[in-house]
């Protein structure tokens, strides 16, 4: 939920040159046999009734959790991870907003299904600020006295242990931006300890770390069984983020001291990480391959052959047009402090971006939150997944990511865009699709990059991707059925705008899942969604502005995966009083004004108006 930076290409570089150095050829896959994948019926992950406590402990009076799950507020940002060694238990998080209006904050959402996703039980993590529970008053998260946890994500081991990772976090000083590990044993059933990995600094501007990735070794040649590997970033200031790495050898009781482990690259960001079936260990990241101000966007890999003590110097996986939204705001600074009041609140990411990006925001609403373009859109950049089976060949990995299509980048109409700036300082846009690299050689080598569900419309965003036994599985946003879909609009406008400028809101975004069982040549896509929703409903910054999150997650066991991703279709749309226009992306508030026109907060923010759930889906080849 901090801030993750995007980057723009200096517009004095030559587009042409990137687009030969990452070879982005596209294999017409769509001309192969398809494959078939099957999709169980989608349904809510979080779901709208009442919340237990870990361990079953008692819910007592002004306890955060007692409103969770009945007040209808938000969960964003899913992970899914299924048992290994019990298949029918699959595990999902999010970060969850239900504890804001008891606890003032947000938390790590933790939901258990014992019956492969069909129905769910959902909790939290325990050391959330009104927890007073034994786990929670001796989470060492409550005893710092953090009041935010997120960015979740999970792994488990070949033993019944589910690892939980996520940040931590105040949104005043002392801010103390910090990442832990929580241990779940017995099948996730019985919640363990938590432990912090990293701890931030006290100031707001000081060292914070985030976006956290973890995964276990299941190898089955392996000598390094049930290490746990964790990969985050370090956000310092000024783009000079890093991706550090930590391990633990004893089930996450400890962790080692981190180490840096992205050496030469600048702004680094959303690492992911993949174990072979021998034990080599990969880290995966989005950095920059030369000068930050004229460097090149690009997925940077580290590899370890001794179960984690030590990495390669960064090597490059591939070098793309990234897929990043950016606008202009109508009124700069009061964007900013809108954005940092969302952030204080508990009611959305400050969303920062940096200097060279081609705009001054990544996300538009109404108010303080208006783009010049009338655009309404959430935030998206373009991030790496890995993964490698742990039952097959060792020096074979799958790599997927979202970017533009160099052959559909043009000139923008508006202030909005998502493609490299061209050369010649021409704001650009583009589709955005969901590429695939492979290595089989260990990473000594990747393959051309090609799309893995080609299709003449549509943005695609988010992307995942898992494989085991045989069997690979990737989920994805795609915006093909967006009445309204071209380059130049984001997922969910419309070319038409209204009386005041806003664009119309479109229904049309889906979430689509594929699988292989060719090693990834041929691929059988099929829509995971069973009904189309508007992601850009203004459920933060005080109704004002979208947030959809930053990522989906699929996880699988042989030929069973489960899929899990951000869904609006529960919210309650409405009309905001306060501003004209734009009325398709307004939720259901309650609002009185005064006698000079002013109008108050809004008095049913558990009417739904702020359902906003993670909703999944299972997939078989």
């Amino acid at each position: 939920m901090r801030p993750v930076f995007i980057r723009r290409p200096d517009p004095s570089r030559s587009r042409l040159g990137l687009i030969a150095a990452a070879g982005l050829t596209m294999v017409p896959l769509a001309l192969l046999p398809a494959q078939a994948t099957q999709a169980g019926a989608d349904g809510p992950v979080s779901v709208d009734t009442a919340y237990t406590k870990a361990n079953n402990k008692p819910i007592t009076a002004g306890d955060a959790i007692s409103r969770c799950g009945t007040n209808r507020r938000q969960q964003n940002e899913p992970t899914s991870a299924v048992d290994p060694t019990k298949p029918t238990v699959v595990t999902s998080g999010s970060n969850d907003y239900c504890t804001v209006e008891l606890a003032g904050g947000t938390w790590a959402g933790f939901y258990r299904s014992s019956n492969g996703g069909q129905t769910w039980q959902d909790s939290l993590l325990p050391g959330y600020p009104t927890d007073n529970s034994s786990e929670g008053l001796a989470s060492p998260l409550h005893q710092l006295g953090i009041g935010n946890a997120g960015d979740p994500v999970q792994a488990w081991d070949l033993h019944g242990r589910l690892f939980f990772m996520g940040n931590a976090f105040n949104r005043v000083a002392p801010q103390r931006g910090s990442v832990w590990v929580a241990t779940y044993d017995k099948h996730a059933t019985r919640y363990l300890r938590t432990v912090i990995i990293a701890r931030g600094t006290p100031a707001t501007n000081g060292v914070f770390n985030d976006k956290t990735a973890i995964e276990a070794d299941r190898g089955v040649n392996s000598p390094y069984d049930g290490n746990v590997y964790t990969a985050f970033s370090v956000f310092q200031g000024g783009g000079n983020n890093e991706i550090q790495f930590a391990r633990s050898t004893d089930h996450g009781q400890t962790f080692s001291h981190p180490t840096r482990i992205s050496e030469g690259s600048k702004g680094n960001q959303g690492a992911d990480i993949a174990v072979t079936s021998n034990g080599d260990v990969y880290v995966i990241w989005n950095g920059t391959v030369g000068s930050r101000a004229t460097g090149r966007d690009a997925m940077l890999f580290a590899k370890s052959t001794d179960g984690g003590r030590s990495f390669s110097k960064p090597r490059v996986a591939a070098e793309f047009d990234g897929f990043d939204a950016a606008d202009f705001a109508g009124d700069p600074d009061a964007a900013e402090k809108a954005h940092e009041r969302a952030f204080e609140t508990a009611d959305g990411p400050e969303s920062e971006v940096e200097p060279s990006s081609a705009g001054n925001s990544r996300d538009c609403g109404s108010g303080p939150f208006s783009c010049l373009s009338g655009f309404v859109f959430f935030r998206h950049h373009s991030s790496p997944h890995i993964t490698a089976d742990p039952k097959g060949d060792p020096n074979k990995l799958y790599l997927v990511y979202d970017a533009s299509i160099p052959s559909t980048e043009t000139a923008s109409t508006s202030t909005y865009n998502t493609a490299p700036v061209a050369p010649n300082g021409t704001l650009q846009v583009a589709q955005g699709g969901i590429y695939l690299r492979t290595t089989t050689d260990g990473g000594a080598s990747w393959s051309k990059a090609r799309l893995l569900a080609p299709t003449a419309r549509g943005h695609q965003f988010f992307p995942d991707i898992n494989a085991d036994g045989g069997k690979i599985f990737a989920v994805w946003h795609d915006s093909r059925n967006d009445p309204g879909y071209s380059v130049q609009n984001p997922p969910g406008n419309a070319t038409k705008t209204d009386a005041q400028g806003y664009h119309l809101a479109t229904f049309g975004l889906d979430t689509y899942g594929a699988s292989s069982t060719d090693g990834g040549t041929t691929w059988g896509v099929v829509k995971l969604s069973s009904q189309s929703q508007m992601p850009n409903y203004e459920m933060f910054g005080d109704r004002r502005v979208p947030f959809h999150g930053d990522y989906n997650y699929v996880s699988s066991v042989n030929g069973f995966a489960y899929g899990t991703w951000t869904d609006t279709r529960e919210v309650k749309p409405g009309d905001d009083p306060r501003y004209e226009g734009g009325e398709g992306f307004d939720v259901f508030q309650c609002r009185t004004a005064d006698a000079a026109g002013v109008f108050g907060a809004d008095t049913c923010p558990t009417a739904g108006g702020l359902d906003q759930d993670i909703y999944g889906a299972s997939m078989t080849p």
